[in-house]
């Protein structure tokens, strides 16, 4: 890494783990607007102001620039507040008939940040289950919180209540592999039964959450999907890493690694691991079945990848090409990803095929559907 990216990951972990700085990284004249612009890209604005804060006075930012950034936490900040305040008017609504959505990711994960409102804000994904899906959706549109912008997928349904972008889930997630994804539905089935489910109170408001096990392994996955397809910022793993370090001492790491193993997931997750461990801090111990056989393949190829690409691919001037029109679009885009795909097929090893043949069929389906409607 060069020095302006040490002393970002300097920032990063400062800020994550509430410790100090090293003073001597930002002796001279640090590059503040490339530090700041990465950390725009990686969507963890909030998190570096935090770091900037153990820095002596001398060594912080300009005050133009300390005064830009604390605009855009107070941004942050606000965004929390109103998603917040959304799951207390939509789980209510949906638990008056029945229906006991789980919060997946998002604001559950930022509970385990040090500052949760710091975490910068994407979407709110509940988990309905087959059951009672097609009645919450539904419900959404009965109650008028639905807009026009909606989209429904194999997973789930997607809506915006209000500049709020909300995802009523089907599914959880799918593995390209149809055989690993067999597995992964009756795995999800098994680990979010009531009973094993976690609750966060807000504002006298309970809110389902994952049990450790489960949440570990699909934070991870959800991430590394994301990746393979378009690319991910450090946002993805910092939730990860803060999750891991939260509830190192819940989770079965027995069970873990069968589940590791059955997925086909252990390789990649022992090389995201070396960034966990190296650029975001977290502690050998506290990282299950870490190993630095993999430290070079997750710097030259993984944090590469998400030094440049940024917050899922956004900034890599590849997907700045796609053609205006819908199906040119959409090829574009499938040409893009399946690209991906195969540079990274030494990462993903033997699975690279089910990643290819799973881009096209949902591609696929996505048109049918968007023409249908």
């Amino acid at each position: 890494m060069n020095r302006t990216e040490q002393q970002f990951f300097a920032l990063l972990q400062s800020g994550l783990w509430e410790k100090p700085v090293d003073q001597s990284l930002f002796s001279g004249d640090p590059d503040w607007s490339t530090i700041l612009k990465m950390a725009h890209m990686q969507t963890v604005s909030g998190i570096i102001f935090d770091g900037i804060s153990y820095l002596q006075a001398d060594l912080q930012p300009p005050a133009a620039i300390m005064r830009q950034l604390y605009q855009t936490v107070i941004r942050i900040e606000k965004s929390h507040a109103l998603f917040n305040e959304r799951l207390t008017r939509l789980i209510p609504l949906l638990q008056s008939e029945n229906i006991h959505p789980i919060l997946l990711k998002g604001q559950g994960v930022a509970q385990n940040y040090p500052n949760p409102m710091h975490r910068q804000c994407g979407d709110i994904d509940l988990y309905i289950g087959k059951k009672d899906y097609r009645r919450a959706c539904e419900l959404a549109v009965e109650k008028g919180i639905v807009s026009n912008d909606t989209l429904e997928s194999h997973k789930h349904f997607y809506f915006e209540w209000d500049g709020v972008a909300i995802e009523f889930h089907r599914i959880v997630e799918k593995f390209p592999d149809p055989f690993k994804n067999k597995i992964f539905q009756q795995w999800t089935q098994y680990h979010l039964q009531r009973e094993k489910l976690q609750v966060w109170n807000l504002n006298d408001i309970d809110v389902l959450l994952p049990p450790p096990n489960f949440n570990a392994l699909y934070i991870f996955n959800h991430a590394f999907l994301h990746f393979i397809a378009d690319g991910i910022g450090c946002r993805q793993l910092n939730d990860w890493v803060m999750y891991l370090y939260r509830f190192h001492d819940q989770i079965d790491r027995q069970e873990l690694m069968k589940d590791l193993k059955a997925f086909g997931l252990l390789r990649t997750w022992q090389i995201f691991g070396c960034i966990a461990v190296h650029q975001l801090g977290l502690s050998e111990e506290k990282f299950p079945f870490y190993t630095d056989k993999f430290r070079d393949i997750s710097q030259t190829v993984i944090l590469k990848d998400i030094l440049l690409s940024g917050n899922f691919g956004r900034y890599d001037q590849k997907w700045a090409t796609r053609p205006a029109g819908y199906l040119s679009g959409k090829f574009h885009n499938f040409r893009m990803k399946n690209r991906r795909v195969i540079q990274l097929s030494s990462t993903i090893g033997s699975n690279v095929g089910f990643y290819y043949l799973y881009y096209l069929v949902i591609g696929i389906q996505q048109i049918v559907n968007d023409k249908l409607k």
